[in-house]
């Protein structure tokens, strides 16, 4: 088990993009991935941080892989995407 920093910026109000991350959740779960926490910076709701547990490094890197489209139309800026991981 590894767990994920995902800190990205978004093009819209972090609620829209909050309400499809929370209809991805299915999808990730059964993927192996799992939220531990979200939330936007405090001065900047465009700045997103996502923490979660993954199975492996291989089962986000898919994840993210298939849904790429998914996470790009929910406001995500993929190329903004910095990944820290972390095992225990």
């Amino acid at each position: 088990m590894i767990t994920a920093i995902l800190k990205f910026d978004i093009n819209n109000a972090f609620s829209e993009w909050e309400k499809s991350f929370y209809n991805s959740q299915p999808m990730a779960r059964a993927a192996g991935i799992f939220q531990l926490y979200h939330g936007h910076a405090p001065d900047n709701e465009k700045k997103v941080c996502v923490v979660m547990n993954c199975l492996s490094e291989e089962h986000m890197q898919n994840f993210m892989a298939e849904s790429g489209e998914a996470i790009a139309a929910s406001g995500h800026i993929l190329e903004s995407t910095v990944t820290e991981l972390y095992v225990n």
